[in-house]
Parts: C-alpha cells; structure tokens; sequence
C-alpha cells in the first residue's frame, strides 16, 4: 500500500512539474519596440515596411516614429528611448562614444550632399575664388565639402567664399532667385531645384568626390540602422527578421522609384513623387550591409576626427561599434 502511494505521489509531482515547466515557456510578456527616423530620404528606406506592416514576431509590437526634426531623433537617442533608428552616422559614433548601449548595423543612405548651380565648373580647382551658398556649418555637408576642397589643395577659409545659411530650405530660394551662382544643397532639394530651372546643375558629386580621394567604393556613410544592444541579445530572431526586412526595403525602394513614390505621398514621407522617380539614383540608396562597408566607416571617423573630433564624440569608435551577422 505504501508503495503504491509513494508511485502516485511521485506521478503527481513529475505532472505538476512539467505542467509548470511549460507554463513558463509559453507566457512571454508582449513588447513594444520604438522605431524612430526622420521623415525625408531615411524614411523612403522603410517606406515598404510601413506600408505593409509585417507582423515579425506575435509579442512584439513595432511602433513606427518618423521624427520632423532631426533634434527630435537626436532626443531620442541619447535618452535611449529609440530602440531601433536610422540615425546620421557620426551621431552612431557619439552614441557609442557616450557607452549607450547602441550597434552599428548597416548604411541607410550613402552620400547625397551635392554643389549645384548655373556655373560651368569642370573640376575642383575651377571653384577657387567663387563664392559657395550652403547650410549645416560645422555639420556633415560642411565636413564634406572642406575634406573635399582640402584634399584638392584648396583651403575653404582663404582661397573660396562660403556664405552659410540657416538651413537648405534657405539655400534653395537664393539659388532660384539668381542670387547665387554655386550651392550646397541636399537630395530631394538637388531635385526639386533641377526641375524648376533648367540651367541649374549639378556641379559637384560629393559622394563621387569622397569615393576618388579616399579609394572607397561605396563613399561616406550618411545615415546609419542602430540597434540597442539588449534588443539584439534578448530577441536576436526579432532582431534577425528585422534587419532582413530591411534590406529588401532599401533594395525594393532603389528598384521600384514610381510605387517608392506613390508611397511616400501616401505615406506623408516628406518627399513628392516627381522627385524620387527623378532624381533616384541621386538619392543614393544602399548597399546597407555592415560587413561590406566596414573600410567605409573607418575612413569616415578617420577624416572626421581630423577635421572635428567632437563631431563623432572625441575618439574614433572601436571594433565594437559594429553588429555583424
């Protein structure tokens, strides 16, 4: 008897224990996972996700945040509130720089900062003692645009005139007006002014430029995919998904610009259809593989730490910025 109740005690506790066991399993707590960019061209490279929204993963919920200000992304990064952002690349390097918990997973966007205008400039050399309208002083386009004058033997501060406005917005206007001759301006803009005065062109291919000096082969990495690094350890599938969902996003919107276009005015992206079914490759979107661009992105800290080691946070980022797969 006591032998039989011993057998039935001990076929009580396995069942309970394995009931147990699979109730644990089961029971994951549902998550919402931030996603935050800028409207404009980073938001053309998740255009394809927003629109059909996958479903990645049952208990995962992503929560799409296209910021109107660049301020507004910087925000959320450094208060770590994003978990997921394509963000400027040097503000990836910051972000590492300060220990926030971030990796560096791919390029968004490469270079689409360009010098346009109603000029006739052959080369580099020809734009000594011209007089240059741009934006962003001490920011990315002006960073490239002195690497790039500097490496030709020209010296931004004495042998050219830069004029810095507030912002492009502002750039764009003086140039159709007749007032300037010679611009910094970015993609869509590039665009955009093309289409509205036909002698404008474009004189200068910063990224092209970048490309030739420095013997890289897809130029500066422009805009960046940063992941939080707990994201990636507690739900690398997530994670996994994601980033392959992704890059078919960048592929899909670099070969498909007039359905591109139709979903970003759906979408309120920030940028009309005529501009990226016109000026698509100009945009410059992909390749995004980290493991292909790493050479990319060391010469980018390299020449930024030359000419503004604030700008990436004071040090060059080491090997374990990167997230590769």
């Amino acid at each position: 008897m006591n032998k039989r109740y011993l057998i039935m005690i001990c076929l009580i506790i396995i069942i309970l224990f394995t009931t147990s066991c699979g109730t644990n399993k089961a029971v994951e707590e549902p998550i919402t996972v931030n996603f935050s960019f800028v409207d404009g061209i980073p938001a053309l490279t998740v255009a394809k996700i927003l629109k059909e929204n996958p479903t990645i993963d049952e208990n995962i919920t992503i929560n799409y945040e296209i910021q109107k200000s660049p301020d507004l992304l910087v925000s959320k990064v450094l208060k770590e509130e994003a978990d997921i952002a394509i963000v400027p690349s040097n503000l990836a390097a910051q972000a590492f720089n300060k220990g926030l918990p971030y990796k560096l997973v791919g390029t968004a966007t490469w270079g689409t900062i360009y010098l346009v205008g109603t000029e006739d400039i052959n080369s580099v050399d020809e734009l000594k003692g011209k007089e240059i309208y741009a934006f962003g002083k001490g920011l990315t386009p002006d960073l490239v645009l002195r690497f790039v004058l500097t490496e030709n033997g020209i010296d931004p501060d004495k042998d050219i005139n830069i004029s810095y406005l507030n912002a492009a917005s502002e750039v764009a206007p003086a140039l159709l007006g007749g007032k300037a001759k010679l611009a910094l301006l970015p993609e869509p803009l590039v665009t955009n002014i093309m289409m509205k005065k036909e002698d404008i062109k474009v004189v200068l291919d910063l990224n092209e430029e970048w490309k030739n000096i420095t013997g890289t082969s897809g130029g500066y990495p422009q805009a960046s995919l940063i992941i939080k690094t707990d994201l990636i350890e507690n739900n690398r599938e997530f994670v996994e998904e994601f980033i392959k969902l992704y890059e078919e996003s960048i592929k899909w919107a670099k070969e498909n610009p007039e359905k591109l276009g139709d979903y970003s005015e759906e979408l309120e992206l920030g940028v009309n259809k005529a501009s990226i079914v016109e000026g698509i490759e100009r945009i410059n979107i992909g390749p995004f593989s980290i493991g292909e661009s790493k050479e990319e992105y060391k010469i980018y800290f390299e020449t930024i730490m030359d000419f503004a080691p604030d700008f990436i946070g004071g040090k060059i980022p080491n090997e374990e910025i990167y997230f590769e797969r």
